[in-house]
């Protein structure tokens, strides 16, 4: 077979040419993870013993759909994204009704100089907390999860992630302060840093943000690690925040899992009190699919109210795959005075959760299951 014109075919024959490192160029991936588990909590709820058996979501960790991606810009940079967004696996309703990427929503610059990111970030205390208990930081049995009301995400973000030396890195953050009028801004800063060094692993970060609605700041302190002996790793937390943002009474929000926006449900404007949340937990794995785990967690109140609170937990996981996990956690919430901490998961979904009467203590039981893809 001939062809009477062989230039015609130059600009396809060059395209296909091209196209398989166009493609070995750039990479986008989509990834999730559905959380559902059965629940039973029974307290004092308006002066009477309530129990309440509900189908939740996000038990240990937020269900939620992302699309992240990289392209190789040539002489060692990369572009990358990341776009997530969550949502109640048992109803299918966005986690967050008025955002349609709540959890994730930056673009970044990447090279030997370490990582830019601009956008929508999870915040370096959030990142960091899953290293510091059994639990990973969620499900009704995390103490940790309960007591300490960290900063999950900030909108504005410009931060800089290092890159790795000795095993060890370092982050930096500031959210800009968008100021409206006379409004005063809302600035959020955060400085992180981790290691691992063999078996174990430190974690620290602070953050300082400001609001337009408070002349004082909110300040946090962070730092935990864990460290690995062989069968399963034991993991200690502290972590320290001014009552700015933190109600005497607990973590009533009903922001997910207690959490606060640095734009609004801030309770409180009284300098020098404080909440310290301390955490102590361990896990053992029975064999390559089990693990079983325990732990406990105390929150002290500085203020005149001693609203402490204390809790005890159990937790168990089966791996049916590398994707697939059950789970069941047996747990005690103790309140003290007219402390009202509440038990809850990877994140707060009303009707989910009872929220106690000042002063009464909680029993929370989860079976669930928890799928990754």
């Amino acid at each position: 077979m001939q062809f009477k014109n062989p230039t015609r075919l130059l600009p396809a024959a060059l395209l296909l040419a091209a196209s398989p490192v166009v493609l070995a160029q750039s990479s986008v991936t989509i990834y999730g993870v559905m959380d559902v588990y059965t629940a039973y909590q029974k307290s004092t709820v308006g002066g009477k013993d309530t129990s309440l058996w509900a189908m939740g979501n996000n038990g240990e960790m937020t269900s939620r759909i992302g699309f992240k991606g990289s392209e190789d810009l040539g002489g060692g940079y990369r572009a990358t994204f990341n776009l997530e967004t969550g949502f109640d696996s048992s109803t299918g309703a966005l986690q967050n009704s008025y955002r349609l990427f709540d959890r994730q929503s930056w673009v970044g610059l990447g090279g030997g100089f370490g990582e830019v990111r601009v956008g929508r970030q999870n915040s370096v205390m959030f990142l960091y907390s899953g290293n510091m208990d059994a639990f990973g930081a969620a499900t009704y049995g995390s103490a940790y999860n309960n007591f300490a009301n960290w900063l999950a995400r900030v909108d504005n973000d410009i931060s800089y992630i290092s890159p790795k030396f000795a095993n060890s890195n370092l982050e930096l953050h500031y959210s800009v302060g968008e100021r409206v009028g006379s409004t005063p801004s809302n600035a959020v800063y955060q400085i992180g840093a981790q290691t691992q060094q063999g078996p174990l692993y430190v974690g620290s970060a602070f953050l300082n943000a400001n609001n337009g609605t408070n002349t004082n700041s909110v300040k946090q302190f962070m730092l935990g690690g864990n460290y690995d002996y062989g069968n399963g790793k034991v993991y200690l937390a502290f972590f320290r925040t001014n009552e700015v943002i933190s109600a005497t009474t607990g973590n009533v929000f009903t922001n997910p899992a207690g959490k606060y926006d640095p734009s609004g449900n801030v309770v409180g404007n009284t300098p020098g009190n404080y909440h310290n949340t301390y955490s102590l937990s361990a896990d053992y794995r029975l064999n390559a699919r089990t693990t079983i785990g325990a732990g406990g967690g105390y929150v002290k109140d500085s203020s005149s109210y001693n609203n402490n609170a204390r809790q005890f937990s159990l937790i168990v996981n089966y791996d049916l795959s590398k994707r697939t996990r059950l789970y069941a956690v047996a747990s005690r919430l103790i309140n003290q005075n007219t402390a009202a901490y509440k038990m809850t998961g990877a994140s707060y979904t009303a009707g989910q959760a009872l929220v106690p009467d000042a002063g009464a203590s909680e029993t929370g039981v989860q079976l669930g299951i928890r799928h990754t893809f």
